[in-house]
């Protein structure tokens, strides 16, 4: 069985811009040619695009791909870094999260320091310019 560049693109849920770059980086490999020219992919070539899809769906920059992912193997300890990275990226902006709730509560401006707290709380009179409160 074998199809054309656009044909596996479609297979595979990318784009024919993605199929090229994918050639040009050295993460496909260039296929066969047919009498008139034309690329011929194959099942290996289908089975690399889809690989590669997913772990670039999953976050996996296209240099990680190239250094971690072998037709044969299966890129355990790639993945395992990649959920690391999440998980500290989720706990960042999980507390992130956390500042925003209490600037919106306690109508804190982003400028002012972390853990402050106003003099009189909402019975001050007018705020200065430079208050942090609202």
């Amino acid at each position: 069985m074998s199809w054309s560049t656009r044909e596996i693109a479609e297979l595979a849920g990318t784009s024919l811009r993605a199929v090229r770059h994918y050639h040009e980086v050295g993460l496909l490999e260039e296929p066969e040619r047919r009498a008139n020219g034309y690329k011929q992919y194959g099942v290996p070539h289908l089975v690399r695009l889809l690989r590669v899809k997913r772990l670039v769906d999953l976050g996996f920059s296209l240099n990680r791909i190239a250094e971690t992912v072998d037709e044969d193997q299966h890129p355990g300890r790639a993945l395992r870094t990649l959920d690391a990275e999440l998980a500290a990226t989720i706990e960042r902006l999980q507390r992130a999260r956390l500042e925003l709730a209490t600037l919106i509560e306690q109508r804190a401006r982003p400028t002012c320091p972390r853990n402050s707290r106003p003099a009189k709380p909402r019975c001050c009179p007018r705020p200065t310019a430079r208050s942090c409160w609202s």
